[in-house]
């Protein structure tokens, strides 16, 4: 196993493993464990296979290129413009989710000693951000690898700590009127595409261990949170905050809370990173922006929102996922027998996509989305 595809993977989970992780317990205290566990298993099918079809596409192609530019290229220049909206409010809502768990976290943290209001720290948070894409200083694959043992290492001191107050009595099997209400942020939560392009380089010698990093990536991930999930669930049931980790402090009042929000700002810094970095990817390189414009648009404008007061977690990253999440996955799938017709190159992942499977993944993205839609409304 080379330093390279150990790289992959963390590079993946780094990305995976962010903001959406840290909402799905309270929303899962709404919906009970049952629908937790197929919505996480079967997104994370889901997700794996949007993650091997990019790949495909972005192996098929000699230029550099994200999803609008790959339309451009195989489908059409008008699409192209489409598919730059739908990626632009996907990472829009990403940057912003990141924007506000990061604000609280921070906010819990250093409060205590410093004071300040939340919008200070979420402030702080973008600027630092923002200083780190505007000179384009990429995080090192290995810091991944701390982030991984930070999570394990969390995970271990809660379920320690927390132990004697895990109750049987937190968890509930289902609530049928809100079954559905996981869709949205389960599907955020497990999506790493932002990271895809990146893994593909990291292998470049060898392509053949690109579908098993993604693999490791996808579902180590998706195991890893589901887990902490539980846990969380376990000591603060119906208790579960916005963020997680505000409602954990409430029972476990010492060290554990501390270095759990240390760990949620680490992950939710190095994924706020990819995703902007990846925005700012399209604008260059697929629509030939100034490095300087491009940067803007990417950091900038998402601060914007968050100004005018949209501030809602889970409303953000349920939407992101389910609608323009669900719209850039239908779109992937359909691009992809464009591309198998007339590759630029042979792809090293090579997968066998049939028209009944993309015909069912797009009906479950476009019910995903209008469950999402009429809910939000």
């Amino acid at each position: 196993m080379s330093k390279s595809y150990l790289l992959a993977v963390a590079t993946l989970m780094g990305a995976i493993i962010g903001v959406g992780l840290f909402a799905i317990p309270f929303v899962a205290s709404k919906t009970g464990v049952l629908p937790l566990f197929i919505f996480m298993i079967g997104l994370a099918a889901a997700q794996y296979l949007l993650h091997l079809l990019f790949a495909e596409a972005v192996l098929a192609t000699k230029d550099k290129h994200r999803l609008p530019g790959l339309v451009g290229k195989y489908w059409s220049n008008k699409g192209k413009k489409y598919v730059l909206i739908i990626e632009v409010v996907s990472s829009y809502g990403s940057t912003l989710a990141y924007i506000i768990a990061g604000g609280l976290f921070l906010h819990q943290l250093l409060n205590p000693y410093l004071g300040g209001s939340i919008f200070l720290y979420s402030t702080g948070l973008f600027l630092a951000v923002s200083a780190i894409t505007f000179f384009d200083i990429k995080l090192i694959a290995g810091t991944e690898f701390i982030l991984t043992a930070f999570l394990l290492a969390t995970i271990g001191l809660i379920t320690w700590r927390g132990f004697g107050h895990i109750q049987l009595s937190n968890y509930h099997l289902i609530n049928w009127g809100n079954f559905f209400l996981l869709y949205g942020a389960v599907f955020f939560t497990v999506g790493g595409g932002a990271a895809i392009p990146e893994v593909c380089r990291l292998l470049d010698n060898e392509k053949n261990k690109i579908k098993s990093a993604i693999a490791w990536g996808t579902f180590l991930s998706a195991t890893l949170m589901l887990v902490f999930i539980m846990v969380i669930l376990g000591i603060t049931g119906d208790k579960s905050s916005v963020d997680a980790l505000a409602g954990l402090g409430a029972v476990l009042h010492d060290g554990v809370v501390t270095f759990s929000l240390v760990f949620g700002l680490l992950a939710v810094i190095t994924s706020y990173v990819v995703t902007a970095q990846a925005a700012e990817e399209i604008f260059e390189w697929d629509f030939k922006m100034s490095n300087k414009l491009a940067w803007f648009l990417a950091s900038c404008v998402p601060y914007f929102f968050y100004l005018i007061g949209w501030a809602d977690l889970t409303k953000t990253i349920s939407f992101t996922g389910a609608v323009t999440g669900g719209v850039a996955g239908i779109i992937l799938i359909w691009l992809v027998f464009k591309i198998k017709a007339r590759p630029e190159q042979p792809s090293a992942v090579n997968n066998k996509l049939s028209k009944p499977l993309a015909y069912f993944l797009s009906a479950l993205f476009i019910l995903g989305m209008i469950y999402e839609i009429w809910n939000i409304l």
